[in-house]
C-alpha cells in the first residue's frame, strides 16, 4: 500500500500575509475574530486539496493527515468534509504534538511525507509568522547540530521516509533542504520578492509541483539517523529555565539554555 503523510500547517499557506494576519487565529482561543472562519481555514484546505488530489491522480492509496496549527484547539483548520474520502486524520487528543504516537499510527514504510503551510524557523530572513515551535519562549530547538522547527519536528519523527516536498513560504525551505536535499520546494509566498498569489493562483502550482515530486520518488531522500541524540533548547531574551530538582536524562541547564542527550529521536522530540 502506498501511504502518503502529509503534514499542514497554516503559517505558510497561500492567501496569508502580514495584512491578514488575523486569518491564523483559531476561533478557540480568539473567538472575537472572525477572519479564520470566514478566509483562513479556505486557505490552507485548497492548499492541502492540492496536495491530496494530486496525490490521487498519482496512485496513493492512502493520505494519512496531520493539522498541526494551534495544536491543542479540537476543530481542525482543514475544512474536512471537502476532503476527499482516502484521506485519515491522526488520531491525536486536541491535536497536540504526541510524536510517538503519530509516528506509531503510521505503516512501517510510508511511501513519502510532505510537509504543507510552512513557516520558516524564528529568525530566517524574509519569512512570513517565524518561529521556533512556540517563540516565545523558545528561540532555538537544535537535534544532532540541526535548527529545527515545525518542518524538523515533522521529518524527524518520520526519520528514514522519503521526504518527498514542502509547501509554504519560500523561507521555510532552507530548513527543509538541510534535513532532506531533494525535497521539492514549492512556494505559494515570497516576502523577498513581494510575491503574494491568491489560494486560486497557488492551486495549480502545488497540484502540479507535487505530481511532479511523486514522480520523482526514487530521487528523494530521508532524513536517517539512529541512536543517541544531542539537543539543546535556547529561550528568547526575557525567559529563564528553572532548574528542576532532578533530571531524569544525561544534561543540564545554564538560565537560557538546555542540553540533553537523548537514547533516540522519538525522545529527543519529547521537549516539543
Amino acid at each position: 500500500m502506498k501511504q502518503l503523510i502529509v503534514i499542514a500547517d497554516m503559517e505558510g499557506a497561500s492567501g496569508i500575509f502580514e495584512h491578514n494576519r488575523d486569518a491564523l487565529l483559531h476561533e478557540e482561543l480568539f473567538p472575537d475574530k472572525l477572519l479564520w472562519r470566514e478566509y483562513g481555514r479556505n486557505c490552507i484546505t485548497s492548499d492541502v486539496l492540492a496536495v491530496c488530489f494530486a496525490a490521487n491522480d498519482f496512485g496513493i492509496d492512502e493520505i494519512l493527515l496531520y493539522d498541526m496549527h494551534f495544536a491543542g484547539c479540537t476543530e481542525s483548520n482543514i475544512i474536512v468534509e471537502k476532503l476527499p474520502a482516502n484521506v485519515n486524520f491522526f488520531d491525536t487528543p486536541s491535536r497536540c504534538f504526541l510524536w510517538s504516537r503519530i509516528r506509531g499510527q503510521a505503516i512501517i514504510n510510508p511511501f513519502g511525507i510532505i510537509t504543507v503551510g510552512q513557516h520558516a524557523r524564528n529568525g530566517d530572513d524574509n519569512a512570513y509568522f517565524s518561529h521556533t515551535i512556540h517563540t516565545p519562549p523558545l528561540e532555538r530547538f537544535i537535534i544532532n547540530n540541526l535548527s529545527i522547527a515545525e518542518i524538523g519536528m515533522t521529518v524527524m519523527c518520520f526519520n528514514g521516509t522519503p521526504y518527498v516536498a514542502n509547501i509554504g513560504c519560500a523561507a521555510s525551505h532552507r530548513e527543509a533542504i538541510e534535513l532532506s536535499p531533494n525535497v521539492s520546494c514549492i512556494s505559494v509566498k515570497d516576502k523577498l520578492n513581494k510575491w503574494e498569489p491568491s489560494p486560486k493562483e497557488a492551486y495549480p502550482l502545488i497540484y502540479n509541483g507535487v505530481l511532479e515530486a511523486l514522480k520523482a520518488i526514487d530521487n528523494k531522500t530521508a532524513y536517517e539517523h539512529t541512536g543517541i541524540c544531542s539537543c539543546s533548547l535556547s529561550l528568547s531574551e526575557g525567559y529563564k529555565f528553572s532548574a528542576p530538582d532532578s533530571f531524569p536524562w544525561k544534561g543540564g541547564f545554564t538560565e537560557r539554555e538546555a542540553f540533553l542527550q537523548a537514547p533516540d529521536i522519538e525522545i529527543a522530540l519529547m521537549p516539543a
